[in-house]
Protein backbone atom coordinates (compact mmCIF):
# COMPACT_ATOMS: atom_id res chain seq x y z
CA UNK A 1 0.00 0.00 0.00
CA UNK A 2 1.45 3.35 -1.21
CA UNK A 3 2.01 5.86 1.66
CA UNK A 4 2.44 9.26 0.36
CA UNK A 5 -1.02 10.27 -0.65
CA UNK A 6 -1.94 9.02 2.78
CA UNK A 7 0.82 11.09 4.22
CA UNK A 8 0.21 14.58 1.69
CA UNK A 9 -3.88 13.95 2.35
CA UNK A 10 -3.35 14.25 6.17
CA UNK A 11 -0.85 17.61 5.72
CA UNK A 12 -3.66 18.87 3.39
CA UNK A 13 -6.31 18.19 5.58
CA UNK A 14 -4.20 20.02 8.73
CA UNK A 15 -3.66 23.53 6.88
CA UNK A 16 -7.89 23.22 7.17
CA UNK A 17 -7.87 22.44 10.74
CA UNK A 18 -5.10 24.47 11.92
CA UNK A 19 -7.00 27.43 10.66
CA UNK A 20 -9.94 26.95 12.49
CA UNK A 21 -8.74 26.23 16.33
CA UNK A 22 -5.36 27.54 16.53
CA UNK A 23 -6.36 30.98 17.13
CA UNK A 24 -8.79 30.78 19.22
CA UNK A 25 -7.00 31.23 22.88
CA UNK A 26 -5.79 34.18 20.96
CA UNK A 27 -9.37 35.79 20.79
CA UNK A 28 -9.77 37.73 24.13
CA UNK A 29 -6.08 39.36 23.38
CA UNK A 30 -6.90 39.95 19.86
CA UNK A 31 -9.77 42.02 21.49
CA UNK A 32 -7.84 43.38 24.30
CA UNK A 33 -5.14 44.75 21.91
CA UNK A 34 -7.11 46.13 19.14
CA UNK A 35 -9.74 47.45 21.37
CA UNK A 36 -12.59 45.99 19.93
CA UNK A 37 -15.41 43.80 21.39
CA UNK A 38 -16.43 40.33 21.56
CA UNK A 39 -18.80 40.09 18.94
CA UNK A 40 -16.59 42.13 16.51
CA UNK A 41 -13.09 39.70 17.49
CA UNK A 42 -16.32 36.77 16.84
CA UNK A 43 -15.77 37.90 13.14
CA UNK A 44 -12.42 36.55 12.59
CA UNK A 45 -13.95 32.83 13.28
CA UNK A 46 -17.33 33.40 11.46
CA UNK A 47 -16.03 34.53 7.77
CA UNK A 48 -13.00 32.07 8.01
CA UNK A 49 -15.71 29.44 8.50
CA UNK A 50 -17.97 31.25 5.94
CA UNK A 51 -15.26 30.97 3.21
CA UNK A 52 -14.26 27.70 4.57
CA UNK A 53 -18.01 26.33 3.89
CA UNK A 54 -18.57 28.25 0.64
CA UNK A 55 -15.29 27.64 -1.14
CA UNK A 56 -16.21 23.68 -0.94
CA UNK A 57 -18.89 24.19 -3.39
CA UNK A 58 -16.51 25.13 -5.58
CA UNK A 59 -13.24 23.33 -5.14
CA UNK A 60 -15.19 20.04 -5.35
CA UNK A 61 -16.71 19.75 -8.77
CA UNK A 62 -13.78 21.78 -9.70
CA UNK A 63 -11.11 19.43 -8.95
CA UNK A 64 -13.31 16.99 -10.41
CA UNK A 65 -12.72 18.31 -13.93
CA UNK A 66 -9.69 20.19 -14.68
CA UNK A 67 -7.35 18.33 -11.57
CA UNK A 68 -6.32 17.59 -7.90
CA UNK A 69 -2.74 19.43 -8.41
CA UNK A 70 -4.20 23.08 -9.93
CA UNK A 71 -7.19 23.21 -7.45
CA UNK A 72 -4.16 22.41 -4.44
CA UNK A 73 -2.23 25.40 -5.87
CA UNK A 74 -5.11 27.93 -6.19
CA UNK A 75 -6.26 27.11 -2.59
CA UNK A 76 -3.32 26.95 -0.91
CA UNK A 77 -2.11 29.75 -2.59
CA UNK A 78 -5.27 31.86 -1.00
CA UNK A 79 -4.62 30.81 2.02
CA UNK A 80 -1.27 31.97 2.34
CA UNK A 81 -2.33 35.47 0.69
CA UNK A 82 -4.81 35.93 3.66
CA UNK A 83 -1.97 34.84 6.35
CA UNK A 84 0.50 37.31 4.88
CA UNK A 85 -2.11 39.90 4.92
CA UNK A 86 -2.90 39.10 8.82
CA UNK A 87 0.53 39.38 9.59
CA UNK A 88 1.46 42.60 7.33
CA UNK A 89 -1.55 44.16 8.85
CA UNK A 90 -2.44 43.19 12.28
CA UNK A 91 -2.97 46.13 13.89
CA UNK A 92 -6.03 46.74 11.84
CA UNK A 93 -9.51 44.95 12.82
CA UNK A 94 -10.80 44.96 8.83
CA UNK A 95 -7.22 43.69 7.55
CA UNK A 96 -7.65 40.88 10.11
CA UNK A 97 -11.20 40.04 8.84
CA UNK A 98 -10.67 40.18 5.28
CA UNK A 99 -7.24 37.84 5.99
CA UNK A 100 -8.87 35.48 7.72
CA UNK A 101 -11.96 35.54 4.87
CA UNK A 102 -9.30 35.02 2.55
CA UNK A 103 -7.95 32.23 4.55
CA UNK A 104 -11.00 30.59 4.92
CA UNK A 105 -11.65 30.54 1.12
CA UNK A 106 -8.23 29.30 0.45
CA UNK A 107 -8.86 26.47 3.15
CA UNK A 108 -11.59 24.91 1.71
CA UNK A 109 -9.52 23.41 -1.01
CA UNK A 110 -7.80 21.22 1.95
CA UNK A 111 -11.10 19.28 3.43
CA UNK A 112 -12.43 18.29 -0.12
CA UNK A 113 -8.71 17.92 -1.91
CA UNK A 114 -7.99 15.32 1.03
CA UNK A 115 -10.67 12.91 0.73
CA UNK A 116 -10.02 13.07 -2.96
CA UNK A 117 -6.54 12.29 -3.17
CA UNK A 118 -7.46 9.36 -1.41
CA UNK A 119 -10.58 8.32 -3.40
CA UNK A 120 -8.30 8.31 -6.47
CA UNK A 121 -5.19 6.71 -4.68
CA UNK A 122 -7.28 3.93 -2.86
CA UNK A 123 -10.14 1.04 -3.31
CA UNK A 124 -11.53 -1.42 -1.10
CA UNK A 125 -10.53 -2.26 1.99
CA UNK A 126 -7.53 0.24 1.07
CA UNK A 127 -9.59 3.47 0.55
CA UNK A 128 -11.29 2.71 3.61
CA UNK A 129 -7.89 2.07 6.22
CA UNK A 130 -6.84 5.00 4.40
CA UNK A 131 -9.56 7.13 5.47
CA UNK A 132 -9.07 5.68 9.16
CA UNK A 133 -6.15 7.84 9.24
CA UNK A 134 -8.00 11.28 7.68
CA UNK A 135 -10.19 10.60 10.79
CA UNK A 136 -7.08 10.27 13.10
CA UNK A 137 -5.69 13.53 11.57
CA UNK A 138 -9.28 15.64 11.78
CA UNK A 139 -9.65 14.23 15.55
CA UNK A 140 -5.90 14.41 17.02
CA UNK A 141 -5.64 18.50 14.97
CA UNK A 142 -8.59 20.00 17.05
CA UNK A 143 -6.61 19.01 20.02
CA UNK A 144 -3.23 19.90 19.29
CA UNK A 145 -4.23 23.30 17.60
CA UNK A 146 -5.80 25.17 20.30
CA UNK A 147 -2.74 23.66 23.14
CA UNK A 148 -0.14 25.06 20.30
CA UNK A 149 -1.63 28.52 19.70
CA UNK A 150 -1.90 28.95 23.03
CA UNK A 151 1.64 28.51 24.04
CA UNK A 152 3.19 30.55 21.19
CA UNK A 153 0.10 33.44 22.23
CA UNK A 154 1.55 33.36 26.11
CA UNK A 155 5.29 33.44 25.40
CA UNK A 156 5.47 35.56 22.42
CA UNK A 157 2.63 37.03 21.08
CA UNK A 158 -1.04 36.19 19.11
CA UNK A 159 1.02 37.33 16.24
CA UNK A 160 2.97 34.81 16.18
CA UNK A 161 0.17 32.20 16.10
CA UNK A 162 0.76 34.41 12.24
CA UNK A 163 3.84 33.66 12.16
CA UNK A 164 3.62 29.92 12.98
CA UNK A 165 0.58 29.18 10.20
CA UNK A 166 2.46 31.03 7.86
CA UNK A 167 5.58 28.68 7.78
CA UNK A 168 3.68 26.11 8.24
CA UNK A 169 1.30 26.79 5.37
CA UNK A 170 5.05 27.89 2.95
CA UNK A 171 5.54 24.22 4.12
CA UNK A 172 3.16 22.42 2.84
CA UNK A 173 2.99 24.50 -0.31
CA UNK A 174 6.34 23.71 -1.51
CA UNK A 175 5.61 20.27 -0.20
CA UNK A 176 2.91 19.74 -2.11
CA UNK A 177 4.01 21.76 -5.22
CA UNK A 178 6.85 19.63 -5.44
CA UNK A 179 5.95 16.16 -4.80
CA UNK A 180 1.90 15.97 -4.78
CA UNK A 181 0.93 14.01 -8.09
CA UNK A 182 -2.00 14.56 -10.39
CA UNK A 183 -4.48 11.42 -9.18
CA UNK A 184 -7.23 12.39 -11.36
CA UNK A 185 -8.22 8.80 -12.84
CA UNK A 186 -9.65 10.13 -16.08
CA UNK A 187 -9.08 12.85 -18.26
CA UNK A 188 -9.68 16.85 -17.27
CA UNK A 189 -12.93 18.14 -18.57
CA UNK A 190 -14.64 21.57 -18.81
CA UNK A 191 -16.33 22.92 -15.09
CA UNK A 192 -19.95 23.75 -15.98
CA UNK A 193 -21.19 25.77 -13.04
CA UNK A 194 -24.87 25.53 -14.46
CA UNK A 195 -24.53 21.70 -14.18
CA UNK A 196 -23.02 22.19 -10.39
CA UNK A 197 -25.79 24.41 -9.89
CA UNK A 198 -28.68 22.40 -10.36
CA UNK A 199 -26.60 19.44 -8.75
CA UNK A 200 -27.01 21.73 -5.14
CA UNK A 201 -30.23 22.83 -6.01
CA UNK A 202 -31.14 19.43 -5.88
CA UNK A 203 -29.63 18.40 -2.75
CA UNK A 204 -30.94 21.61 -0.88
CA UNK A 205 -34.40 19.94 -1.00
CA UNK A 206 -33.62 16.38 -0.56
CA UNK A 207 -35.17 15.30 2.56
CA UNK A 208 -32.66 12.30 2.96
CA UNK A 209 -29.55 14.95 2.80
CA UNK A 210 -31.07 17.26 5.19
CA UNK A 211 -32.13 14.79 7.92
CA UNK A 212 -28.84 12.96 7.75
CA UNK A 213 -26.91 15.70 7.71
CA UNK A 214 -28.41 17.77 10.33
CA UNK A 215 -27.31 15.51 13.33
CA UNK A 216 -23.65 16.70 11.95
CA UNK A 217 -24.89 20.17 11.33
CA UNK A 218 -26.45 20.27 15.40
CA UNK A 219 -23.84 19.42 16.95
CA UNK A 220 -20.66 20.84 15.34
CA UNK A 221 -23.03 24.21 15.30
CA UNK A 222 -22.82 23.42 19.52
CA UNK A 223 -19.47 23.28 19.78
CA UNK A 224 -18.65 25.73 17.31
CA UNK A 225 -20.48 28.11 20.29
CA UNK A 226 -18.48 26.44 22.50
CA UNK A 227 -15.25 27.28 21.65
CA UNK A 228 -15.61 30.83 20.73
CA UNK A 229 -17.37 32.16 23.91
CA UNK A 230 -14.89 29.51 26.61
CA UNK A 231 -11.73 31.49 25.79
CA UNK A 232 -13.88 34.83 27.41
CA UNK A 233 -15.41 33.15 30.15
CA UNK A 234 -12.56 31.12 30.90
CA UNK A 235 -10.03 33.43 30.93
CA UNK A 236 -11.50 37.13 31.44
CA UNK A 237 -13.84 35.45 34.31
CA UNK A 238 -11.84 32.66 35.80
CA UNK A 239 -8.45 33.94 35.27
CA UNK A 240 -6.74 31.61 33.13
CA UNK A 241 -3.97 32.54 30.82
CA UNK A 242 -4.19 31.97 27.56
CA UNK A 243 -1.57 28.98 27.70
CA UNK A 244 -3.41 27.60 30.47
CA UNK A 245 -6.43 27.69 28.17
CA UNK A 246 -4.87 25.81 25.13
CA UNK A 247 -3.80 23.24 27.71
CA UNK A 248 -7.07 22.28 29.53
CA UNK A 249 -8.91 22.19 26.28
CA UNK A 250 -7.22 18.90 25.83
CA UNK A 251 -9.69 17.35 27.75
CA UNK A 252 -12.91 17.90 25.68
CA UNK A 253 -10.97 17.73 22.46
CA UNK A 254 -9.96 14.63 23.27
CA UNK A 255 -13.86 13.65 23.38
CA UNK A 256 -13.86 13.59 20.09
CA UNK A 257 -11.65 10.48 19.93
CA UNK A 258 -13.85 9.18 22.59
CA UNK A 259 -16.81 9.33 21.17
CA UNK A 260 -15.09 7.50 17.87
CA UNK A 261 -13.41 4.84 19.64
CA UNK A 262 -16.36 4.42 21.47
CA UNK A 263 -18.47 4.33 18.41
CA UNK A 264 -16.45 1.61 17.04
CA UNK A 265 -17.05 -0.92 20.09
CA UNK A 266 -20.90 0.16 20.25
CA UNK A 267 -21.94 -0.18 16.80
CA UNK A 268 -21.31 -4.13 17.00
CA UNK A 269 -24.40 -3.98 20.29
CA UNK A 270 -26.65 -1.24 19.31
CA UNK A 271 -28.20 0.12 15.43
CA UNK A 272 -27.59 3.39 14.18
CA UNK A 273 -30.71 5.04 15.58
CA UNK A 274 -30.21 3.71 19.20
CA UNK A 275 -26.19 4.96 18.75
CA UNK A 276 -27.74 8.18 17.55
CA UNK A 277 -30.32 8.29 20.86
CA UNK A 278 -27.23 7.79 22.84
CA UNK A 279 -25.40 10.77 21.42
CA UNK A 280 -29.02 13.40 21.85
CA UNK A 281 -28.99 11.76 25.36
CA UNK A 282 -25.02 12.92 26.39
CA UNK A 283 -26.10 16.44 24.54
CA UNK A 284 -29.48 16.45 27.14
CA UNK A 285 -27.37 15.12 30.27
CA UNK A 286 -24.57 18.28 29.19
CA UNK A 287 -27.22 20.83 28.85
CA UNK A 288 -28.97 19.58 32.09
CA UNK A 289 -25.39 20.16 34.02
CA UNK A 290 -24.77 23.36 33.02
CA UNK A 291 -28.24 24.44 33.63
CA UNK A 292 -28.11 22.75 37.53
CA UNK A 293 -24.52 23.70 38.53
CA UNK A 294 -22.49 26.88 39.57
CA UNK A 295 -20.12 28.12 37.18
CA UNK A 296 -16.97 26.39 37.31
CA UNK A 297 -13.75 25.38 35.63
CA UNK A 298 -14.98 21.97 36.41
CA UNK A 299 -18.43 22.31 35.31
CA UNK A 300 -17.86 24.24 31.67
CA UNK A 301 -15.16 21.40 31.21
CA UNK A 302 -17.06 18.86 32.32
CA UNK A 303 -20.35 19.64 30.00
CA UNK A 304 -18.18 20.45 26.88
CA UNK A 305 -16.67 17.38 26.83
CA UNK A 306 -19.98 15.51 27.09
CA UNK A 307 -20.50 17.24 24.08
CA UNK A 308 -17.53 16.49 21.88
CA UNK A 309 -18.02 12.87 23.01
CA UNK A 310 -21.58 13.47 22.08
CA UNK A 311 -20.33 15.06 18.49
CA UNK A 312 -17.65 11.74 18.24
CA UNK A 313 -20.46 9.58 18.25
CA UNK A 314 -22.62 11.55 15.89
CA UNK A 315 -20.87 12.73 13.00
CA UNK A 316 -19.35 9.16 11.81
CA UNK A 317 -23.33 8.04 11.91
CA UNK A 318 -24.46 10.89 9.88
CA UNK A 319 -22.06 11.11 7.01
CA UNK A 320 -22.65 7.36 6.87
CA UNK A 321 -26.41 7.89 6.44
CA UNK A 322 -26.00 10.85 4.30
CA UNK A 323 -22.99 9.14 1.66
CA UNK A 324 -24.66 5.92 1.56
CA UNK A 325 -27.50 6.04 -0.94
CA UNK A 326 -25.55 8.70 -3.18
CA UNK A 327 -22.35 6.37 -4.69
CA UNK A 328 -21.93 8.28 -8.09
CA UNK A 329 -22.19 11.94 -6.34
CA UNK A 330 -20.47 11.15 -2.78
CA UNK A 331 -18.41 13.85 -3.70
CA UNK A 332 -20.77 16.90 -4.28
CA UNK A 333 -22.67 15.25 -1.23
CA UNK A 334 -20.00 15.84 0.89
CA UNK A 335 -18.98 19.17 -0.67
CA UNK A 336 -22.49 20.13 0.02
CA UNK A 337 -23.19 18.98 3.60
CA UNK A 338 -19.08 20.54 4.30
CA UNK A 339 -20.57 24.13 2.81
CA UNK A 340 -24.00 24.68 4.98
CA UNK A 341 -22.45 22.39 8.09
CA UNK A 342 -19.64 25.64 8.06
CA UNK A 343 -21.20 28.52 6.63
CA UNK A 344 -24.92 28.17 8.34
CA UNK A 345 -22.67 27.26 12.07
CA UNK A 346 -20.00 30.43 11.50
CA UNK A 347 -23.13 32.46 11.03
CA UNK A 348 -25.73 31.57 13.41
CA UNK A 349 -22.59 31.01 16.34
CA UNK A 350 -21.64 34.29 15.38
CA UNK A 351 -25.28 35.98 15.93
CA UNK A 352 -26.43 33.83 18.94
CA UNK A 353 -22.98 34.86 21.07
CA UNK A 354 -23.22 38.53 20.09
CA UNK A 355 -27.16 38.70 21.10
CA UNK A 356 -27.54 35.90 23.78
CA UNK A 357 -25.16 32.99 24.47
CA UNK A 358 -22.38 34.59 26.79
CA UNK A 359 -23.19 32.73 30.14
CA UNK A 360 -23.10 29.29 31.41
CA UNK A 361 -26.76 29.37 32.32
CA UNK A 362 -27.31 30.37 28.09
CA UNK A 363 -25.07 28.41 26.97
CA UNK A 364 -27.18 25.39 28.42
CA UNK A 365 -30.16 26.05 27.31
CA UNK A 366 -28.50 26.13 23.87
CA UNK A 367 -27.47 22.75 24.49
CA UNK A 368 -30.85 21.77 25.00
CA UNK A 369 -32.27 23.06 21.95
CA UNK A 370 -29.58 21.68 20.07
CA UNK A 371 -30.53 18.09 21.45
CA UNK A 372 -34.36 18.76 21.51
CA UNK A 373 -34.04 18.89 17.48
CA UNK A 374 -31.55 16.53 17.22
CA UNK A 375 -34.73 14.04 19.26
CA UNK A 376 -37.03 15.64 17.25
CA UNK A 377 -35.07 14.45 13.64
CA UNK A 378 -34.51 11.40 14.83
CA UNK A 379 -38.10 10.31 16.28
CA UNK A 380 -39.43 11.63 12.58
CA UNK A 381 -36.87 9.85 10.37
CA UNK A 382 -37.30 6.85 12.62
CA UNK A 383 -41.08 6.74 12.74
CA UNK A 384 -40.73 7.51 8.80
CA UNK A 385 -39.19 4.11 8.47
CA UNK A 386 -41.08 2.20 10.29
CA UNK A 387 -44.31 3.51 7.99
CA UNK A 388 -42.46 2.75 4.79
CA UNK A 389 -42.49 -1.05 4.76
CA UNK A 390 -45.79 -1.11 6.04
CA UNK A 391 -47.23 1.51 3.25
CA UNK A 392 -45.14 -1.29 0.64
CA UNK A 393 -47.04 -4.13 2.51
CA UNK A 394 -50.24 -2.70 1.75
CA UNK A 395 -50.33 -1.81 -1.32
Amino acid sequence: MKKMPILLAMMIIATGQVGVSIYLPSLPLISQSLNVTQSDVQLLVTLFLVGFGGSQLFYGPLSDAIGRRPVFILGQGVYLIGTVICLLFSDSLTALVLGRLLQGLGAGSASVLGRSVLRDSYDGPQLVKAMSYISVTASIMPVLAPVIGGWIAYHFSWHAVFVFVFVYLVAIFTLGFKVLPETLPYAPSRFDPRAVIRNYGALLVNKQVISSASYNWLSYLAVLISVSLLPFILQDKLHLTVAEYGTIMIIPSAGLLTGSLALNFLNRFLSTNQLLALAVTLILASSGWLLLTEMSLFNLIFAFTLLTIAQGLSFPLSISLLLAPHKKQAGTVSAFSGSVQMCVSGVFSGYLIDSWVQTQWSLGICYLLVALTMGGVLFLTSRADRLEPAAAGNQ
